[in-house]
């Protein structure tokens, strides 16, 4: 319903106009362009029969106004412009009482004249419509807003109209433009005239021999030197007759030596020709010769041979790819081994920041033990926590040690850092020992029972100091490990 409204708010006018210029030319151009096709097809189809041969009930009455037109040409004309002559008959050539060309003509302008009709209507509509509906907007109040949208109503319904011719005329062009893509009468028109152009050449002009301008003149010229010697002839034999008939034989032994000498002529000629004879039976042979060395050299082994040798230069370019992916393949290995060697040193450099927070532990350990006994409980524990951080960096250098054996580039870096580590590691186990020995001794001389009690400190600390030295020695032997490698 709301369609039909729509169609039924279009102006009567605007429908007779698109019914007028854009549906009536369409249909009628799509009808002239189908009749051109296939009277195009149809001319071409007979043209084609006459070339092969193939009986017609009624030759086309252009071939034979063309048949007459390049008869005339060549009675004038030594050469004749068949295309010329085709391309002139064409152009006369009508369809439906219209021309081919103008029917073509139509065919290839329609489309975009339907285009430009469209686009014309569109911004027409827009323009009288967006003025509308800019003076309504101005007139009407903004607080009714139930007035404005009535009073916009008919500015959009016009914008709608105008897009509506619009399409329509897109949709026509669209609709030529395939319909002159199925029925291309260019390409039947080509096809027609090579057609024409074939038999005028190939087959009507060849039945026109001696009925050219230069053929008449030469018959002409013929007609008249046959004359010029019949009266020459019947001249000199008067002549000779009444003024030379003493020299007659003369004359007869002149001529009979003419003859001589003809037939001396004609025999070097005969000999001549023999010889050419021979020439040609010679280079005859030479040429079976020839064959015959082709024949040799295609049942010969070179181009197996040349076949071969490409073969392996393949199959050595194939290996040398091989190769390089292989090296390539090769140094991402070695940039991996890189990468995880800085991870190394990382976890080394973390690992010595460990120790120095471990060692100043141990001094704010034994600053505590001077206060009570238990900041030297205190003390205990933290030296236990040291030593499992020990036990865990002894873990990590081992991995480090595993991991290690497969590198190749670095070592020497590595081997200077555990180097500084060892000596370290010895420095700081000998200061814990000297820290703590001299702490026990400052805070608890000659007291039995704080010596008691501080056994199991002292135990305990030995053991870190133990764990410590195990510490030290597994580094050495990784470095001894390292500069055997």
């Amino acid at each position: 319903m709301q369609s039909n409204g729509y169609f039924m708010a279009i102006p009567s006018y605007l429908i007779i106009l698109i019914v007028v210029l854009v549906i009536v030319p369409s249909v009628i151009a799509v009808l002239l362009r189908m009749a051109l096709h296939y009277y195009l097809i149809d001319q071409g189809n007979q043209v084609i029969r006459l070339i092969n041969g193939q009986p017609l009930r009624k030759p086309p009455k252009i071939v034979n106004y063309l048949e007459t037109r390049l008869a005339e040409a060549s009675q004038q004309l030594e050469q004749v412009n068949t295309p010329a002559i085709i391309d002139q008959v064409y152009s006369q050539q009508r369809v439906l009482l219209i021309s081919c060309e103008q029917i073509e003509q139509l065919g290839r302008i329609l489309p975009n004249l339907l285009l430009s009709f469209g686009l014309l209507g569109t911004f027409i509509g827009i323009t009288i419509n967006l003025y509308s509906l800019s003076e309504t907007v101005s007139t009407t109040n903004v607080t009714d807003i139930s007035s404005l949208l009535q009073d916009i109503q008919t500015p959009l319904q016009g914008m709608g109209i105008a897009f509506t011719t619009s399409l329509a005329a897109i949709l026509f062009s669209a609709l030529l433009v395939v319909i002159n893509f199925m029925f291309n009468t260019n390409l039947a028109k080509y096809r027609w005239m090579s057609a024409l152009e074939d038999y005028l050449d190939n087959i009507y002009q060849p039945t026109l021999k001696g009925q050219t301008k230069t053929d008449k003149i030469v018959q002409e010229m013929v007609q008249v030197f046959d004359q010029f010697l019949i009266r020459f002839g019947q001249g000199i034999q008067t002549s000779i007759e009444t003024a030379f008939r003493q020299k007659i034989d003369e004359i007869y032994a002149t001529n009979l030596k003419a003859n001589q000498l003809a037939e001396q002529v004609y025999s070097r000629l005969i000999d001549a020709s023999v010889t050419v004879t021979q020439s040609a039976k010679d280079f005859q042979i030479a040429g079976d010769r020839f064959l015959e060395v082709a024949r040799a050299f295609e049942q010969s082994e070179f181009p197996q041979q040349l076949s071969n040798a490409t073969i392996n230069l393949a199959n050595t370019q194939r290996g040398f790819s091989q190769s390089a992916s292989g090296l390539s393949t090769s140094v991402q290995s070695v940039d991996l081994a890189v990468i995880e060697l800085q991870n190394y040193s990382k976890r080394l450099i973390k690992f010595s920041e460990q120790i120095q927070q471990t060692n100043q532990t141990a001094l704010n350990l034994l600053e505590t033990q001077n206060q009570n006994q238990q900041s030297f409980n205190h003390i205990v524990e933290q030296v236990q926590t040291a030593s499992q951080g020990f036990q865990l960096a002894v873990n990590n250098l081992d991995s480090l040690q595993r991991r290690m054996v497969n590198k190749t580039d670095n070592l020497e870096e590595i081997q200077a850092e555990l180097s500084k580590l060892v000596v370290a590691m010895q420095t700081y186990s000998q200061g814990v020992n000297t820290a703590v020995g001299g702490g026990v001794a400052a805070n608890y001389p000659g007291n039995s029972i704080n010596s008691m009690e501080l056994q199991p400190v002292i135990s305990g600390l030995q053991e870190c100091v133990s764990h410590l030295q195990d510490t030290k020695n597994e580094l050495y032997r990784l470095r001894h490990t390292i500069e055997k490698q």
